[in-house]
Order: structure tokens, then C-alpha cells, then sequence
């Protein structure tokens, strides 16, 4: 359904309420795999962030717009305390919330995400990356799943994947002095061979009070994705209930 805050999201389920945050130039399907896993016992809200997969282009494409538009979609689903799990500019939007709305979170997974890697921070991604970056054209980012249902979404594509590539190039807006002040429970989730530096994602962990931290041997950054299995259960121990049996 579309939300009045403009945000393509399903809902789907009955129990405390999970919200599940996709990656940059992604859909909500992205994470088909872990949310099946996480899926029991929890009213799941899975949407698709602007300009992603079934949303419309909102406007600024920005991690502050997108997790402004979240936390409206949460106040108009009158939800308070949900468990949130975010991968990537997923996770980094759940560190918004975090930090922003508290009274909409009740315990934080962010997935290979990232801070801002001004010093002291140590930077979150190698050279290589930013390189990349400079060169990536719009046929490197697939269009996300759903997004061809709407009008003129394949041809808005190239135009949408540069402004993303923008966002990522930029800082994010969250330093590890806020992770400090930050009061609900945090885990951090990477893998061993993440884009996201392992350096980075321990310096976001060692900065929040009372934080957990997982990394995922054998998995770089599409983790949640090609450890499903591992990642739920180690989320499941996080938000307190064995995880369910494959």
C-alpha cells in the first residue's frame, strides 16, 4: 500500500512490531531472505524508501529525508518501540531514528552501516570505493524490484542513481559523538569483508553505550543477503527469542 507519507510499504503479520530498513538503490525485497527468518511472531513493516522500489521520487534524496519520511510512516501507523533492523543506508537511517525519534525505537540492528568518518572516526570505506564511485554508471545498479510498475521509472533511473551516488560520496549526518549519547540498544552486525571497514564498524561500537557487535566470518557486504541464516540468529539472541529453526 502507499502510506499518506508517500512510502510504498507492506505490512504484514501480527505481534511486536519490526520495522526492516533496505539498502541504497534497493527494495524491501532485497531482504526477502532474512525477513522470512525474522518474520514470526512480529508484525513486519517493510518499506520502500523514496525513490526506491515501489515509492515515488519524493523529492531531496537525502538520509535525513528518508528516515523523516520513516518516522512519519511509523506516527501514522501509531507505532512506538519497534524493533528496528536496517542494512546499509538502511542501517544508517536506523541511526537517525535512534538518535532522532527515540520513542520510535525500541532495539537497533544496523547492518554494514556507517557514520560519518571525520576524525576521529577512521574512514568507512577504502580509496577503491570512492573510485568506483566517481565511475559507476547507472546500468551498475540494477533497477530495484518493483520500480518498473511505476511510469517512467526506467527512464528517471540514470538521473535517481546519480543522486545516490552524490549521497554516498557526502558525509551522512551522524558522528560517533552522537552514537555516545545514544540510549537504545545497539547491534552492530558487518562482515569480515564488508565494504563498510571493519575498523569503522568497531569504532561506531566501541563510541555507543552498552552496544553489542557481530561480524560474520566468510561475508562482505551484502551479509544479510548471503547469511540470512546467521545474521537472524544472531538478531533473534539480540532482541531476546531463540530464532526459529530453518
Amino acid at each position: 500500500m502507499i502510506s499518506r507519507s508517500g512510502l510504498h510499504v507492506d505490512v504484514d503479520g501480527e505481534g511486536p512490531d519490526l520495522l526492516l530498513l533496505h539498502g541504497g538503490a534497493g527494495a524491501a525485497s532485497d531482504l526477502v531472505a532474512l525477513r522470512a527468518r525474522l518474520a514470526v511472531g512480529r508484525r513486519v513493516i517493510a518499506p520502500d524508501q523514496r525513490c526506491h522500489g515501489r515509492s515515488p521520487d519524493l523529492g531531496q534524496l537525502t538520509y535525513a529525508a528518508m528516515a523523516a519520511d520513516t518516522a512519519a510512516l511509523l506516527d501514522e501507523l501509531g507505532v512506538r518501540a519497534a524493533d528496528v533492523v536496517g542494512w546499509s543506508d538502511g542501517g544508517v537511517i536506523g541511526l537517525y531514528l535512534g538518535r532522532d525519534r527515540p520513542d520510535l525505537v525500541g532495539r537497533l540492528v544496523p547492518i554494514s552501516a556507517n557514520v560519518s568518518w571525520a576524525p576521529p572516526a577512521p574512514a568507512a570505506m577504502d580509496e577503491s570505493a570512492f573510485v568506483w564511485l566517481a565511475t559507476a554508471a547507472a546500468d551498475d545498479f540494477a533497477l530495484p524490484d518493483g520500480r518498473d510498475e511505476l511510469p517512467g521509472a526506467a527512464e528517471a533511473w540514470p538521473a535517481i542513481v546519480e543522486r545516490l551516488k552524490a549521497m554516498w560520496r557526502g558525509d551522512p549526518g551522524i558522528t560517533l559523538a552522537e552514537l555516545a549519547r545514544t540510549t537504545t540498544p545497539v547491534l552492530f552486525v558487518a562482515g569480515d569483508r564488508d565494504l563498510v571497514r571493519t575498523e569503522h564498524t568497531v569504532a561506531m561500537f566501541e563510541a555507543t553505550p552498552n552496544a553489542q557487535l557481530a561480524i560474520i566470518p566468510g561475508a562482505d557486504h551484502r551479509v544479510p543477503q548471503t547469511h540470512a541464516a546467521e545474521v537472524a540468529a544472531i538478531v533473534e539472541q539480540f532482541l531476546g527469542r531463540a530464532s526459529p529453526a530453518d
